[in-house]
């Protein structure tokens, strides 16, 4: 019994090798056999900030300002329809805000303009729309992690009509507007995530090397401007890129 009993045990420990080494081999030979990407695009972008909520004490006005964006990826074939994209991107972006009223605070900003410099991560899904002879369309979808480098803020902030206490009776400080002009402004988040979606229109050029024409858009969940009156604001951009995609396998 103690025979029969080390000899399926050795049976088992054999067949569970084999699996593991077939699984190896098979992992590998998909790895090795897929097709990767390395590419580059940039192109130019629009930002602006947005509000998810909108309160009765707050009022303000957003616009779309000019931007650039520049990137470089990794993309490798996770099957026939869909591809991993890992992208690094750099943004200089512009947006700014506009408050007419905000009750309830001693000051705030009239309008102030932000550029800034993004450094993000995405992490894309790129699922296969169309496929001809002559191009292919891809839609894309993913999260995106941004760091702020540096921002810079311009513009006027405001400090509304109040009453001041004196000894003998009150009166009114009239209104008064400063220039703001930081260089290292600390208005912005460091940190910032997101969702990055679009699309990707691809041209093959030969066997290596394909064209790319691209729609992207970026949302940043998390609230981007620190200040207490902006609590609600995020940022919102679009890119119109252009670039190029080699295959180096």
């Amino acid at each position: 019994m103690k025979k029969e009993k080390r000899s399926l045990l050795f049976l088992n420990n054999s067949h569970l090798q084999k699996i593991l080494v077939l699984s190896f081999c098979f992992s590998y030979f998909s790895i090795s056999h897929a097709q990767h990407f390395i590419g580059i695009s940039g192109g130019y972008s629009l930002g602006t900030f947005t509000n998810f909520v909108k309160k009765q004490n707050y009022d303000a006005k957003y616009h779309f300002k000019k931007g650039v964006a520049l990137s470089f990826f990794y993309e490798t074939k996770l099957d026939s329809m869909c591809n991993l994209v890992l992208e690094t991107q750099y943004k200089w972006q512009n947006a700014d805000m506009r408050i007419d009223y905000n009750f309830g605070h001693s000051s705030f900003y009239k309008n102030v303009n932000y550029s800034f410099h993004l450094l993000t991560l995405n992490l894309i899904c790129s699922f296969q729309l169309v496929e001809k002879k002559a191009f292919k369309l891809y839609f894309l979808l993913g999260p995106t992690f941004a760091f702020n480098v540096n921002t810079t803020a311009k513009g006027w902030e405001y400090y509304p009509q109040s009453p001041q206490k004196d000894t003998n009776s009150f009166k009114t400080l009239p209104s008064r507007e400063y220039i703001k002009n930081e260089r290292n402004s600390k208005d912005l988040s460091v940190f910032n995530a997101g969702i990055d979606l679009g699309l990707n229109f691809i041209i093959p050029i030969n066997k290596k090397m394909d064209f790319l024409i691209q729609n992207r858009y970026n949302f940043f969940f998390t609230n981007i401007t620190k200040q207490k009156n902006h609590r609600y604001t995020s940022l919102f951009s679009g890119c119109i890129n252009i670039g190029f995609r080699y295959r180096f396998q």
